[in-house]
């Protein structure tokens, strides 16, 4: 797997307009000052531009993102090489980056190899929209206007990355820029002390076993925002893994190995361990987070069990601590620590058996 770490003020701009279209926000200023800038920014850009924002870029649906999918192949350098790009850029391609995100978390299906088909029948876009996209209920007609017809989403998204970067951006560009480099720094540090794999796994928790694989090469792309959350998706052909993260996330250390020898010899604890797996519906719950990290309403309806019940049973998957919770985007997932798992079950086996 070749990992590379890319500065590019493409990331911050599509970054940005997801985080608001506001430096205030992004460079960290008291709470007060942040809604005030947001504001102020909001109220600065034209009406269309607004629009576009809201369309495109809102805090449940923002296929606009998808365009990082884009990012592995050509388009790691400047704004204006990126809108040149995006220009001469088949419609089916984009139609495509703009249905892109949420394929890592949610399993999309392969929209390259079906993308004419899905454009020649709405009811079959908007079906695949429903199974494998995180997009509210209310935005699904939205998206499938947006991708069926892509010409105008390719001007709309033009404009407002433009203004962004041209208009809203200039003043703190070279702060970002520096931020940018602090933290690649870290990542190329980090990435020589620990090896990429692991680095990759401690960055996304995206827990991926069938596709860890599989990624010929992973792109980190450290943003200049003060940011906790991650974007991630994969380019066209889904040979790469693109992973981007503002400074705040917490993406310099190994994935945590929180199993002591002498806390997992301990009978006591092993007992818990144990009897917390005897449930049939635990055990179900742990099966299903193999898979990928889901969210506690998602797990009720593939379980048929209550949104109470399945909580409950994920409160005592927490407290032995192979359950963890990963906040996603806009959604709070529950994710399986499936080392520590791993390691309860081979020390509690050799405890009884050695």
């Amino acid at each position: 797997m070749k990992v590379e770490i890319a500065i590019s003020p493409v990331f911050d701009v599509l970054t940005g307009l997801y985080l608001g279209n506001c430096p205030d926000k992004m460079l960290g200023n008291s709470a007060d000052e942040q809604v005030e800038g947001f504001l102020q920014a909001r109220r600065n850009l034209r009406p269309r531009l607004q629009a576009n924002l809201d369309k495109y870029f809102d805090e449940n649906c923002y296929p606009g993102v998808g365009l990082l999918s884009l990012a592995g192949e050509k388009f790691f350098g400047s704004v204006p090489a990126f809108l040149e790009a995006l220009a001469q850029l088949p419609l089916t391609q984009l139609a495509a980056a703009l249905l892109s995100f949420g394929k890592i978390y949610r399993g999309n299906l392969r929209t390259d190899k079906r993308i004419e088909e899905l454009l020649a029948n709405r009811q079959l876009l908007v079906e695949h929209i429903e199974q494998n996209m995180t997009v509210p209920a209310e935005k699904v007609d939205q998206l499938a206007d947006i991708v069926r017809d892509p010409a105008i989403a390719r001007d709309d998204l033009a404009e407002l990355i433009e203004h962004n970067w041209y208009v809203i951006m200039p003043s703190e560009t070279d702060k970002m820029s520096q931020i940018r480099q602090q933290v690649a720094e870290k990542t190329r540090s980090k990435l020589n002390e620990i090896g990429p794999i692991a680095l990759v796994e401690g960055i996304s928790r995206l827990h991926l076993p069938e596709k860890q694989d599989s990624y010929e090469r992973v792109i980190l792309a450290p943003s200049g925002f003060n940011d906790q959350g991650i974007v991630a998706t994969e380019n066209q052909d889904e040979t790469c893994l693109i992973i981007v993260y503002g400074k705040d996330n917490e993406v310099f250390s190994a994935p945590k190995n929180e199993t002591k020898a002498n806390d997992a010899l301990d009978p006591a604890k092993l007992a818990t361990f144990f009897n917390t797996l005897s449930d049939k519906t635990r055990l179900e719950i742990v099966r299903k987070l193999t898979e990928r990290p889901y969210y506690g309403q998602e797990l009720a309806k593939i379980l048929s069990i209550s949104n109470a019940t399945v909580f409950y049973h994920l409160s005592l998957l927490e407290k032995i601590k192979v359950v963890h919770l990963e906040r996603i985007e806009h959604r709070v997932y529950y994710a399986l620590d499936s080392e520590r798992l791993r390691q309860l079950l081979t020390t509690g086996s050799a405890f009884l058996l050695d």
